[in-house]
């Protein structure tokens, strides 16, 4: 009987031995838990740690229907309706470090416009603490952010296209500031005065463009001046701009641009720009503007600017936010052409549609 009763014993307790094994082994080939992607608050919404590193990351972008009526305020040609279409994609990584804020920003864009379609690199660009380095829109243009809620804003320029850059700024985005750069330009272009031998300068064989602005901005608006030196045209141009917010519904703007060596000599036809930093016809450009809200949904936007030329140009336009990230913006234009852009009118205007995320 004790015989037996050992020999039950034991086969129970190897029973138990194995399945404590078998139960070992089926842990063990358990997988590992999944890594999931962290949100980061760091820098607002929408960005994520990258898996794997503390490097945070936003995607966004925006999708955009333009339709042109009637006819165009930069030429007065009647365009009957003109649509364009345009997605974007932006990619912002940002990472801390012990000098400051590191940033890459990347903006790709693709356009179909007339049958024809074109894609290209809006901005590339880094940022350490101050410095950036890399191409996107000029300094001459955000650092005074541009001209209002207006779609057809630079009817009258105020600005150089997209190019390379190399910056430093002091201070952050309130209170006062100022920085330093070098830019490259635009495009080719010819430069020369009548009576004298045009040159032609590609941008490879440029010596940079130095710029530098301050500027303050605070909760009752803001004020700004920039200037930078065309060393191929040998000429400058400076902008100087004042924001004020009255009350939560209404704010304006006004700007004004001066250039040296404008020449009113010019010929018709005679599309020689002399001076990247002075895009405008004539020595003196303003341009003036409002934004006054509605509601939480809708805002009206209006601008008048006028060039030493002779060109005034106007604007008006609702911006309708009908669902969050989804707006409408009706906008009507008027020019009055004179100088070298003719002696005319047009009558025409832009309706938006346009998605964000």
């Amino acid at each position: 009987m004790m015989i037996r009763t050992f020999l039950l014993a034991s086969t129970t307790l190897v029973l138990c031995t194995a399945g404590a094994h078998a139960a070992d082994a089926v842990v063990a080939a358990e997988p590992e838990a999944m890594n999931y992607v962290r949100v980061c608050d760091a820098y607002g919404d929408g960005f994520f740690y990258i898996p794997g590193t503390e490097t945070c990351l936003k995607i966004g972008g925006y999708v955009r229907s333009d339709h042109n009526i009637a006819e165009s305020p930069y030429s007065g040609e009647d365009q009957g309706w003109s649509p364009f279409t345009r997605g974007t994609i932006t990619l912002d990584a940002r990472s801390d470090t012990e000098y400051g804020l590191l940033r890459s920003f990347i903006e790709l864009r693709a356009e179909h416009a007339d049958e024809a379609d074109r894609s290209y690199i809006n901005s590339a660009y880094i940022e350490l603490g101050g410095l950036r380095a890399g191409y996107s829109d000029s300094r001459y243009d955000t650092w005074l952010n541009s001209a209002g809620n207006i779609i057809n804003d630079d009817v009258i320029d105020y600005t150089g296209d997209r190019t390379n850059q190399l910056s430093y700024v002091w201070g952050g985005e309130k209170g006062p500031s100022a920085f330093i750069g070098l830019e490259e330009g635009a495009g080719d272009y010819e430069t020369g005065f009548p009576g004298e031998p045009i040159v032609e300068i590609p941008s490879h064989e440029r010596a940079p463009y130095p710029i530098a602005g301050a500027r303050i901005q605070q909760d009752w608006g803001g004020l700004f001046i920039i200037g930078g030196y065309d060393t191929d045209a040998e000429a400058f141009g400076g902008k100087i701009r004042a924001d004020y917010v009255f009350n939560d519904v209404f704010k304006i703007f006004a700007m004004a641009g001066w250039q040296s060596d404008w020449d009113n000599e010019k010929g018709p036809g005679d599309s020689r720009r002399r001076n990247y930093f002075g895009p405008w016809n004539g020595d003196w450009a303003v341009w003036g503007g409002f934004t006054a809200t509605v509601n939480e949904k809708t805002s009206v936007n209006g601008q008048i600017a006028w060039e030493d030329d002779g060109t005034l140009a106007t604007a008006l336009n609702v911006e309708y936010q009908m669902v969050e990230n989804f707006k409408i913006q009706p906008e009507f234009n008027y020019t009055k052409f004179d100088g070298l852009r003719g002696n005319d009118d047009s009558f025409g205007g832009t309706i938006r549609f346009q998605r964000d995320f």
